[in-house]
């Protein structure tokens, strides 16, 4: 009976006889050609010793000289490209007044030419950066938090190398004074060791490269910058032709630019800034459009507004440089001019709070409303004919000393004379009802309280005593307790209850 291990190798043997011949010859072409391009040039596929030695590889890399990290440098044709950047980069070009470059010019696909190529140029730097960075790290792995730009990481390891002592190296003219001061107390506290020569020499070439890479990469924006007034007019003159020719490229080129909507144009080429000290986050990024002139020139409290601003005016005038219209920049600078005002009159103050006049009082009566109840009102607070003619005084006659008050000018006027005659005032039928009604509860309160006299008091004299209390209900007599039922003002009384039938 067959074990799981000979069933095993037994379906291995299957899938060999299966195997096609011609993926066999296409096996033995692959292998011939890694034998020959390989760098150490081992025995046939069926040894086992195949895997090459990286130390052997390493100082095989020694003794040929070629230690260069950059495969750019390297590269032909990108050292006949800027020989040819660096050739034109004096030259002004020949264009007739009021015309712009366009796709039938022969310099026209350099130009394109170079805007890619710093974009690659960019890409390449970044894995130099990489590069050190793995290396540097054993040594210092803090650094790189604390410079987050590429090429002053590798400004600041160059200058560094394996010293241990960092306040003898200056770093003044490279970074601020907070992220030197940072570095020099991390610094003392790091756990990182001692390069060794070989990958600290590694390193610093790294590090050339990567600042002959940063050269090359001026050359051709000052290259792109002598042909901005050909190539974008308008964004030249909105945002001048250095930072113009750097955000084309940053972009991928014009059509790029032109097709991008304003939020994103503010964040190409966008980079990470790190913010030491009293920042409330660690890192801040800032686009291209940041380092405009009328950008930095605005107050904090408005930059917002201001990238909004540019970002906004960058697109329109990269799609006017798209479609070669406007080749003498009017456009870009109407909207640079636009940007200005629209910033100085959000930076006005506002205006003073100015005191309103009064509106002339109207003349015209108002109109009131009418009514019974407002009838009733005006009869019980309005003026009388007895109050009017109260109110008059005749003037020119003194007043005598007289007790009576028609003498103290406050009585009935007189005229002439004579008395004047005074108009009743007229009483409506409900109010004369209702004083009719009022009387008769009065009169009816009275009989109820008794026939005493209002002048009667507690109060007697006598001849013996003189003034003494009395009570003057005494002397009445009190009411029997058949009077109740048997006086002559008492009434019937029912007192058997009605029968149910």
């Amino acid at each position: 009976m067959a074990t799981l291990a000979d069933s095993f190798l037994q379906d291995l043997e299957d899938l060999e006889e299966e195997r096609d011949p011609e993926d066999e010859a296409m096996a033995r072409k692959k292998g011939k050609g890694k034998k020959q391009g390989g760098v150490l040039g081992g025995a046939d596929d069926d040894s086992d010793d195949d895997i090459p030695d990286a130390i052997a590889v390493f100082e095989m890399g020694e003794k040929s000289g070629s230690s260069s990290v950059s495969e750019m440098l390297k590269n032909d044709e990108f050292q006949k490209l800027m020989d040819e950047v660096r050739e034109r980069k004096d030259e002004q070009p020949a264009l007739e007044l009021g015309k712009q470059l366009s796709e039938e010019d022969t310099e026209y696909p350099l130009i394109t030419r170079c805007n890619s190529l710093v974009r690659e140029i960019d890409d390449e730097m970044l894995n130099i950066h990489r590069f050190v960075r793995d290396i540097y790290s054993k040594k210092f792995p803090e650094l790189e938090s604390i410079v987050v730009s590429p090429l002053d990481y590798l400004q600041v390891v160059q200058r560094i190398g394996n010293t241990k002592d960092l306040t003898t190296i200056d770093f003044s003219d490279i970074l601020p004074n907070t992220a030197v001061m940072a570095i020099t107390v991390t610094a003392s506290m790091t756990a990182g060791s001692t390069l060794p020569r070989q990958e600290l020499e590694k390193m610093m070439v790294a590090c050339d490269e990567a600042f002959l890479l940063n050269d090359c990469k001026r050359d051709v924006l000052l290259y792109l910058e002598s042909r901005m007034s050909g190539l974008a007019p308008n964004l030249s003159a909105l945002l001048g032709a250095a930072l113009a020719a750097k955000l084309i490229t940053a972009a991928g080129g014009l059509l790029n630019l032109a097709r991008m909507p304003a939020q994103n144009i503010m964040l190409v080429g966008s980079m990470k800034k790190a913010l030491l000290g009293m920042a409330t986050s660690s890192y801040h990024t800032q686009g291209i459009v940041m380092f405009s002139d009328l950008i930095l020139s605005t107050p904090m409290e408005f930059r917002n507004r201001a990238v909004k601003l540019v970002s906004g005016k960058c697109g329109l005038a990269a799609r006017v440089d798209s479609f070669h219209e406007s080749p003498l920049g009017q456009v870009g600078t109407q909207l640079r001019e636009k940007i200005l005002q629209s910033l100085s009159k959000a930076q006005e103050p506002p205006p003073a709070k100015q005191k309103k006049t009064l509106p002339p009082p109207e003349d015209k009566p108002r109109s009131k409303r009418g009514g019974k109840r407002h009838r009733r009102i005006k009869e019980k607070y309005g003026q009388t004919e007895f109050k009017k003619l109260v109110n008059r005084v005749k003037f020119g006659e003194a007043p005598e000393d007289n007790i009576y008050t028609e003498d103290w000018g406050l009585g009935i006027p007189f005229f002439e004379g004579k008395p004047v005659a005074i108009k009743g005032q007229k009483v409506s039928k409900e109010k004369q009802l209702q004083q009719h009604i009022k009387a008769q509860k009065r009169q009816r309160s009275a009989a109820a309280a008794g026939n005493e006299s209002g002048l009667s008091s507690s109060l007697a004299f006598t001849p013996v005593q003189g003034i003494e209390l009395a009570n003057p209900n005494a002397a009445r007599k009190a009411p029997d307790v058949g009077e109740k039922y048997f006086s002559t003002s008492a009434g019937f009384v029912n007192l058997a209850t009605p029968m149910r039938i």
